[in-house]
């Protein structure tokens, strides 16, 4: 079953930066285009891209419109809340949070805490009738991985509901099934495990910590916080299941099966090693993975900007102080009452199969030609040249993504544009020294590679140059230069590479050599010429018959002269171009 779009892209946000490929532990972000998207089948919904993502483009399917009506057109509606909302919302601290969800329209206020503890007593109960080594099944994101890229340890996973919905359960179990239940909690993972087939029917809508806040924002000083006491059954040691050995504390293990059977595993990377333990038939019998690192209290979806240890001290003071503690009697009656079982289905994604050849040849049109060219930078987000590749074959990546092969490309781009330039280019550095200069430039001073690192003296006046490389001018634009020595006149644009100390000059407009001067100046002399004959034709003309033109010879006179004078000006260097092909 698919995350069915819980986690999304925000297009017009994303930046083409790689960071959440970086960041997803199953590489379920596919590149389309420049743009990441969520690929739903692969994606185990723990919320890495959301967490992680500098531009904020990756977001979680928001359920606060949907439960707000819930809250409005139904009678009863149940708030079950993560224990770690005391972290979460230290401002409505005490008795106040389940007053100002109460004042929100909620009918009942109860704390998921009584679900862990009923979860936890019946691992315990499991650990002593049968033999093997059992991964818990709290963790809907390690739960999704196991399902789909680990599917041989499904059935390692204990066969129970998690602490959400064993206490959804057990809610509808005492109130009636028309009650509607909603999740609280920091993780996204729980809206994907509220609508799996196996849970149906028990929470009907889950909200994250940051879609509560932005419900209490909404509401402004409409919100009522005043004191209220949580409702049902009230919860114990169970309020620390959000840390790392929280499941052992409220099932009261004995300590010889919290050293070496019992391992609290956290983060990716632990449960990465655990699932590597068990494989190998290690000695650990139980292992409490949480798949984000320091437990339930550093979920995606938090939202309150605290660091981890605040968060983690907020929830042992706050289970320090609790006042309210369950009956014994209570906890065996759910215990009897409540259905706490679950499948755990395999349900493992379609093998994708990659030749040698094929992989070869992606990694060719990469520039990869040789094992020494597959640099495992990590910079497209995969650990490996060969693992891009494969994503390319599968649709998940493209070859744009390899950083080294793109630069290389660039530069080469580059390089070939300002070779082929037909004006003349040259780069010196901070010391005036040539760095490079293309074809254009050597065909018009007659350079050879010689020149390189020699003053640029050596080859025309540096003077333009050490003008804008010493701020005096910022730019040099359009400037009319010549070059006796080389018979080369034209257009010099001076200007300061940016961040960086070297300086570029670009010669357009350039033309080389006398004979296009000459002609120049020949057809000026002809045209001249041809003119002033005209007038002393016109006038002998004019003197013969001045009385029939009158007028007319005085404007032609004038008309004339006007076009011996413009004629005799000089003609502009773009003329002089304009001859260049």
């Amino acid at each position: 079953m698919s995350a069915q779009g819980i986690v999304s892209t925000n297009k017009a946000r994303c930046r083409d930066c790689y960071r959440c490929v970086r960041v997803c532990p199953v590489k379920a972000i596919r590149i389309r285009d420049g743009q990441a998207q969520v690929d739903p089948e692969r994606c185990i919904v723990c919320g890495s891209c959301v967490r992680e993502c500098p531009q904020h483009a990756k977001q979680v399917r928001s359920d606060l419109e949907r439960v707000r009506r819930m809250v409005e057109l139904h009678p009863r509606v149940a708030a079950s809340v993560a224990p770690s909302w005391v972290a979460a919302f230290p401002e409505y601290g005490g008795s106040l949070f389940p007053g100002v969800l109460k004042s929100l329209g909620f009918t009942l206020v109860t704390e998921t805490a009584a679900g862990a503890e009923m979860v936890a007593r019946k691992t315990a109960e499991m650990l002593r009738q049968e033999d093997g080594a059992f991964i818990t099944s709290a963790c809907p994101a390690v739960v999704n991985y196991i399902e789909k890229y680990e599917p041989w340890a499904a059935g390692r996973v204990t066969p129970l509901a998690s602490p959400m919905v064993a206490h959804a359960r057990h809610l509808k179990r005492v109130y009636g099934t028309d009650l509607k239940v909603v999740f609280i909690g920091p993780c996204p993972a729980k809206k994907s495990e509220a609508e799996l087939p196996e849970c149906a029917g028990a929470v009907d809508a889950v909200l994250t910590f940051e879609e509560l806040r932005q419900w209490l924002a909404d509401c402004g000083t409409a919100v009522q916080a005043k004191p209220a006491d949580f409702d049902d059954l009230p919860a114990g040691t169970a309020r620390l299941f959000p840390l790392e050995g929280g499941l052992a504390r409220a099932a009261a293990m004995p300590a010889d099966l919290l050293r070496p059977d019992f391992a609290a595993v956290s983060g990716w990377t632990e449960v990465r090693d655990m699932l590597a333990n068990v494989r190998e038939g290690g000695a650990v019998r139980l292992f409490e993975a949480l798949f984000c690192s320091g437990g339930c209290i550093n979920g995606a979806c938090f939202g309150d900007g605290r660091d981890l240890f605040q968060r983690k001290n907020r929830l042992l003071q706050h289970e320090r102080r609790a006042v309210h503690r369950p009956e014994e009697e209570e906890i065996q009656a759910a215990l009897r009452d409540t259905d706490l079982g679950r499948d755990v289905p395999e349900r493992p994604l379609p093998a994708e199969e990659t030749s040698e050849e094929a992989l070869r040849e992606i990694l060719a049109r990469m520039g990869k030609n040789a094992p020494e060219d597959e640099l495992n930078c990590g910079a497209c987000g995969y650990e490996t040249c060969r693992d891009n590749a494969r994503a390319v074959l599968s649709g998940m990546a493209e070859r744009s993504m390899c950083i080294p092969w793109m630069r290389q490309v660039a530069e080469r781009r580059a390089d070939k544009i300002i070779d082929e330039s037909p004006n003349g280019i040259i780069i010196v550095d901070s010391q005036l020294r040539i760095v490079e200069f293309n074809r254009a430039l050597a065909s018009l001073f007659a350079c050879t590679p010689a020149l390189i690192g020699r003053p640029l003296s050596s080859l025309m006046d540096p003077t333009d140059f050490e003008q804008v490389l010493t701020g005096r001018q910022e730019r040099i634009t359009n400037k009319p230069v010549s070059y006796p020595a080389y018979h080369v006149t034209g257009r010099l644009n001076v200007y300061r590479l940016e961040g960086e100390d070297r300086v570029v000059g670009i010669l357009s407009n350039a033309v080389k050599g006398s004979r296009e001067l000459t002609q120049l100046d020949r057809i000026r002399e002809e045209t001249l010429a041809s003119a002033e004959q005209v007038i002393r034709k016109q006038m002998l003309m004019a003197q013969e018959i001045a009385s029939i033109l009158g007028e007319t010879t005085s404007e032609t006179r004038v008309l004339l002269r006007r076009l011996t004078r413009l004629m005799s000006e000089d003609i502009p260097d773009e003329a002089a171009a304009e001859k260049v092909p």
